[in-house]
């Protein structure tokens, strides 16, 4: 909620007016989920031997080529895995959310709790039929996760580049 309100207070004078953007809620649930990708992702480029990145430089690797060569193979699976875990936790989503969301771009939790806080049978079973369908997408995408996690990776030491490695 805070984050939510924060952007609200935040960007709502010219130039930065952001309280009509159908932006919003993207801009506040990924600010919700960039605190869980480092949490992945950092120990993972903490863990990179630096003596690679100075051996690619003694190699003739520019540093944007040794990133491509050593660290993008390092990080890519814990990016994926990173980039579904913020999924998961967007698709959920609620504090932030109901702060920014507005009519005719609500999220599924929104939704959810507009229909549950009215009378009726059918807006009741309406809100278990979403509820259910948001907790089979979250579902499906930890199964996802869980069976990319488990696949082997080809090499823990990635291969320099081609052109380093001819160069006398």
């Amino acid at each position: 909620m805070t984050i939510g309100f924060g952007i609200l207070i935040t960007f709502d004078q010219p130039p930065v007016d952001w309280r009509a953007s159908p932006l919003l809620v993207p801009i506040g649930q990924a600010l919700v989920a960039v605190p869980f990708v480092v949490r992945i992702v950092l120990p993972v480029t903490r863990g990179i031997d630096r003596h690679l990145h100075e051996a690619a430089a003694t190699l003739g690797a520019s540093p944007v080529a040794a990133w491509r060569e050593i660290t993008l193979p390092h990080i890519r699976r814990p990016m994926v895995l990173a980039a579904g875990l913020a999924a998961a936790i967007s698709l959920g989503e609620f504090g932030a959310t109901s702060f920014l969301s507005r009519r005719g771009n609500e999220t599924m939790p929104i939704v959810i709790e507009r229909l549950l806080g009215r009378t009726g049978a059918v807006l009741q079973a309406q809100a278990y039929a979403l509820a259910t369908i948001l907790a089979v997408a979250t579902v499906l995408i930890v199964v996802v996760l869980d069976l990319a996690g488990d696949r082997p990776r080809s090499a823990d030491v990635p291969v320099m580049m081609e052109a380093s490695a001819r160069r006398p």
